[in-house]
């Protein structure tokens, strides 16, 4: 049974959702690559920038 820890979860969902957003976001197959990793590169770095900021306001 697949039981992934929150990281892994939020990294599935970055996947799956910047992979989404570049097939309907862009018209050319380049475009639509180039945009889906720009919102992965994007939904990463939020999980890691709130994750410690998370981390941090719990001490």
């Amino acid at each position: 049974m697949f039981s992934p820890s929150h990281l892994q979860a939020s990294l599935l969902f970055a996947l799956l959702a910047s992979t989404v957003m570049g097939i309907v976001g862009r018209s050319t197959n380049r475009d639509r690559l180039h945009y889906g990793l720009y919102c992965f590169g994007y939904f990463v770095a939020a999980i890691f920038v709130l994750g410690w900021l998370m981390r941090l306001g719990h001490g």
